[in-house]
């Protein structure tokens, strides 16, 4: 077989083994979807008595999704959404009737609205949606029916959202706890090595990698807030939301690490940019950051003795990096100022006191900061 030939089959064997992995594992929220749409059509011609019920299984489906999110804020927007679209489509067809003008009008004007209310992007489209088919379809039924048809289906993926969840609720959380701070280890060990070679292109790499740090912490905050809804609605309620209490409280702190990594990676690039001097403790620092970093994902899966790592592996950090000697220059500067901050937000993260933490960290930092060199001739 031609070279050629072969390598266009490994091509489309290694696609089609790409797709059956993603099938394999999406199956099961692709059966609740459909589980959930049979019975969201089913509930709303009982509840609401829609002969052919059209909202409630597209409700029921838009809102469980095949990602890992808040179904209930989801159901929530999408009815919502549903509400406006019908508002604003059934007053136009009264006012104006229905054409291609009309819906020109109508979707320019629904998607306006629900842009001014502070919709997702969820709220707008449906919103939209929901007006075309009012305005489209006419006479499938009232419009207060097509609502309520809408909030069955919101509803069943509420249940289902939080029924399939019970068995293991943070989950979710640690999965992303874990990748949040994978990422933000791996930017400050970018830096680091910028900063030992003194590499330019290296230390942009970095800056341009701690950019894309926030999307990890975008999806530590729903999985917390999805955790939460969880928990709230658990017969252990009480003892779930005291095992979220502590990743809740993390996460923020994780998010200020991150935001202190990224002024720490521009202060790199601009150090190296303008050729300051950049003592090799300053690099040893901001390595023993990232260590840092990996001890807090630890202490954050119950690992004994992790905690107390955090705590020595950051003091450490802060101390090699307050005993660098900057030359009196603004960006060594802003790195070690920026490595102690991120060294409070880790030792926060893993529940330490903030005083404590602020007091131990002030201790090192200025016990050794190194001495300015004697004056000559």
């Amino acid at each position: 077989m031609p070279s050629r030939d072969w390598a266009l089959e490994q091509r489309v064997r290694g696609a089609a083994r790409l797709r059956f992995d993603l099938l394999s594992n999406a199956w099961l929220a692709i059966l609740q979807s459909a589980v959930a749409a049979g019975i969201a059509w089913l509930l709303a011609r009982l509840i609401v008595g829609q002969p052919e019920p059209f909202f409630a299984p597209a409700a029921a489906v838009i809102s469980l999704g095949l990602s890992r999110g808040q179904p209930r804020r989801r159901a929530i927007e999408l009815s919502f959404g549903v509400a406006v679209g019908i508002g604003i489509a059934a007053a136009l067809v009264k006012l104006i009737g229905v054409g291609g003008l009309q819906v020109t009008i109508l979707v320019a004007l629904v998607m306006s609205v629900s842009l001014l209310l502070n919709g997702s992007q969820i709220l707008i489209n449906q919103a939209a949606v929901s007006a075309l088919l009012i305005m489209t379809l006419p006479g499938q039924g009232a419009e207060i029916d097509r609502f309520l048809d809408a909030c069955v289906g919101g509803a069943v993926a509420i249940g289902f959202g939080l029924v399939f969840s019970f068995h293991d609720p943070f989950s979710a959380v640690v999965e992303a706890r874990r990748g949040a701070l994978a990422d933000l280890a791996a930017a400050l060990e970018d830096v680091a090595a910028a900063l030992a070679k003194g590499d330019l292109k290296d230390a942009e790499a970095a800056l341009s990698g701690s950019r894309k740090l926030d999307a990890g912490v975008d999806v530590l905050y729903d999985a917390v807030t999805e955790a939460g809804e969880i928990a709230t609605f658990s017969p252990r309620r009480r003892v779930l939301l005291e095992e979220l209490d502590p990743q809740a409280d993390a996460a923020p702190q994780i998010d200020y690490a991150v935001r202190d990594a990224r002024v720490l990676a521009r202060a790199a690039t601009t150090a190296i940019r303008r050729g300051a001097h950049l003592d090799p403790r300053l690099a040893e620092g901001v390595e023993s950051l990232a260590a840092a970093t990996r001890s807090l994902d630890a202490a954050g899966r119950g690992e004994s003795g992790a905690r107390a790592d955090v705590r020595e592996r950051a003091s450490h950090a802060v101390e090699l990096a307050g005993a660098a000697d900057v030359h009196n220059s603004l960006w060594p500067t802003m790195i070690f100022g920026q490595t102690r901050a991120i060294a409070f937000d880790l030792m926060q993260a893993a529940g330490e006191d903030p005083d404590e933490a602020r007091a131990l960290l002030d201790s090192v930092a200025t016990s050794q900061i190194a001495p300015p060199p004697p004056a000559t001739g």
